[in-house]
């Protein structure tokens, strides 16, 4: 259950109440990367204690994807059994077992500003200049997990498909660097 929590000392653009739409969107997305894409990262049945009566949940709370990755990369579950006949999970505290995980995913995002620049990893307070936004989302291998977009990416006289494609090509080598660090 991953949530995106931006509050207001984070920026005076965040207000104190509710998560508004800043924090809803790249919760969902958080979402789509970890468990609703064909290359799930996280095995579900990993986390399945008995079927159909008790589940492990994970709540995931994380400001980006690299930080998600890293917390789920040393993430350790108790060892846990369900009694048929109580209907109660008991838990070992003197046994764990790391989680199942099938992908680290990482991401890198470019801006596109005044149709003539591609900036990577911009800044908050570039955004709003921006013509398009592009967030491209890799596993470890550089398979290509998803890709958000905002606006219509286009520099120069290049149409969006190549722009986008050459925000893949860099966020595979950008995201190479970074998984070297993790």
């Amino acid at each position: 259950v991953p949530n995106i929590d931006l509050p207001a000392m984070c920026s005076p653009c965040f207000k104190p109440g509710p998560p508004g739409e800043e924090a809803q969107v790249p919760s969902d997305r958080l979402n789509n990367v970890l468990i609703v894409r064909d290359l799930e990262v996280l095995s579900t049945a990993s986390l399945c204690i008995h079927a159909g009566k008790a589940v492990w949940v994970l709540h995931v709370v994380a400001t980006c994807l690299l930080a998600m990755t890293a917390a789920l990369k040393n993430t350790k579950l108790l060892m846990a059994k369900f009694n048929e006949e109580t209907g109660r999970t008991t838990c070992s505290h003197s046994s764990s077992v790391p989680l199942d995980i099938r992908h680290l995913p990482l991401s890198a995002s470019f801006g596109i500003f005044d149709s003539s620049h591609i900036l990577a990893d911009p800044a908050s307070f570039q955004e709003p200049l921006l013509d398009a936004f592009i967030t491209v989302i890799l596993n470890e291998d550089g398979a290509l997990n998803s890709i958000a977009q905002s606006g219509l990416p286009t520099v120069g006289k290049n149409s969006s498909e190549e722009v986008v494609a050459g925000c893949v090509a860099e966020a595979k080598k950008r995201c190479a660097d970074t998984r070297k660090c993790i």
